[in-house]
């Protein structure tokens, strides 16, 4: 909106009532566009619908080129306290469409809102859209520009911890340690980022107690709907399957299935992770040690609580997300051996103890390229590289033309790195944190 030079009205609303929405919207109004005469608030959305529709006309009177520019943010906040906004912008919208000088855009974060309630083909909204966007978190690459001054680790480290949300990023001081940053803005009472994952929940979320303690089990380890289940205190997967749906709505959980397996309508393999990274580290270690960060003892916590378990929280599955993300990059840069074209990424397991950490896929789903993550301060060896072939072959996977890839936070040691130069045919690609980070 800046760069194209036209005067704009932006509007972030806010959980407030309805009165107050209205007294902002009229105060940015008469800002943006002073020419139109207010004599009071808006006394409802409709007039101020009415207003926009009075600058258009305004300015084809008057010759002006300049469209009429309005965003609406967090458009929940106001539907949810003015049930017939929704219709009513319908309504606007049919009589106003034609008009080639009003640029309307909504936006919000609450997803399964701006899908079922402007989206969906049952909502007022629908089929009357000009484009949508989805706009997704940074990945790790992304994410790690705002700290140009941290080693590919630190990135990484970072990228597990805060995720690829930018407002969530930009809480950092690229100038500060890890541990600096921590102790300012997440291990204290009342800052933005100690907040946020609270305020993610609804207020009628909030005040079930389940929600809560579902993501706390899943920042734990718990992936299994019984396991999580037994973890809070209920007796079976079924007293959990609506909180878990409404978690995935929220885009605030995220359901995986072996990656061979994604698109079948049932899957009795489903496994449950929390979907951003902070909010994961946030149950994880902050909810639980509030009482510890209330007294000041920030430290106290990184020191014995996190600290010596950050490798472990790091390698499952941030570093295995990362290592997907990595071939996406990879794909779109042309660099794969082989030239690899699969359609999707993800992880499989199976068969007992097998685990495949990265598998991408053809579109019969069938594999391409199979792939083990180490975030140990140990270098990857060959020993590594037998375990990830002999899986393949336990789980019944087809290895003529398979690609090996092995991810690795500290290296691999000398005779693996032989090894690879002096096969080429074994077909095996081996990817360190730094070149992780040089794929842009």
């Amino acid at each position: 909106m800046e760069d194209s030079g036209n005067p704009y009205l932006f509007y972030r609303a806010v959980r407030r009532t309805l009165p107050l929405q209205l007294d902002a919207l009229t105060t940015a109004f008469r800002t943006v566009f002073p020419d139109v005469y207010l004599p009071q608030t808006f006394a409802s959305t409709n007039v101020f619908l009415d207003s926009i529709t009075y600058e258009a006309q305004r300015r084809e009177q008057t010759g002006a080129v300049e469209p009429v520019c309005v965003v609406i943010d967090e458009l929940p906040y106001l539907a949810d306290v003015d049930a017939g906004f929704l219709t009513a912008l319908q309504h606007w919208w049919d009589d106003n469409k034609r008009r080639p000088n009003i640029k309307l855009f909504l936006a919000g974060s609450w997803l399964s809102f701006m899908e079922r309630q402007v989206l969906d083909e049952r909502a007022p909204l629908y089929n009357r859209r000009t484009g949508a966007m989805r706009l997704e978190p940074l990945d790790y690459a992304e994410a790690g520009l705002f700290f140009p001054n941290y080693t590919a680790d630190e990135k990484l480290e970072t990228y597990a911890i805060l995720g690829g949300m930018p407002s969530y990023l930009e809480q950092f001081d690229a100038d500060r340690s890890l541990q600096d940053n921590l102790l300012l803005t997440v291990f204290r009472s009342n800052t933005y980022l100690a907040q946020e994952p609270e305020w993610l929940l609804l207020e009628d979320l909030r005040r079930d107690v389940t929600y809560g303690s579902i993501l706390r089990a899943i920042a734990s380890g718990e992936r299994k709907p019984s396991d999580i289940a037994r973890a809070i205190g209920k007796s079976s997967a079924q007293e959990i399957s609506v909180h878990l749906s409404t978690l995935q709505d929220l885009a605030l959980v995220v359901r995986e299935v072996p990656i061979t397996e994604k698109g079948q309508v049932r899957s009795r393999n489903s496994l449950y992770y929390i979907s951003d990274h902070y909010l994961n580290f946030w149950y994880r270690f902050v909810d639980p040690a509030r009482s510890l960060i209330s007294q000041g003892l920030g430290g106290q916590l990184w020191m014995n609580d996190i600290q010596p378990k950050l490798a472990p929280y790091v390698s499952k599955p941030a570093f295995e997300w990362v290592a997907r993300d990595y071939l996406w990059r990879a794909l779109r840069m042309g660099i794969l051996p082989g030239h690899q074209h699969f359609v999707d990424v993800g992880t499989w397991w199976g068969g007992g103890d097998i685990e495949i950490d990265v598998m991408a896929v053809n579109a019969d789903r069938q594999p391409l390229i199979v792939g083990s993550c180490k975030w140990t301060s140990s270098s990857v060896g060959l020993a590594e590289l037998d375990v990830l072939r002999r899986d393949v072959a336990r789980a019944g996977f087809e290895t003529s033309g398979l690609h090996y890839a092995l991810f690795s936070r500290s290296g691999f040691n000398q005779p693996l790195l032989d090894y690879v130069t002096e096969h080429p045919d074994e077909r095996v690609m081996l990817v360190d944190v730094e070149r992780l980070y040089s794929v842009s």
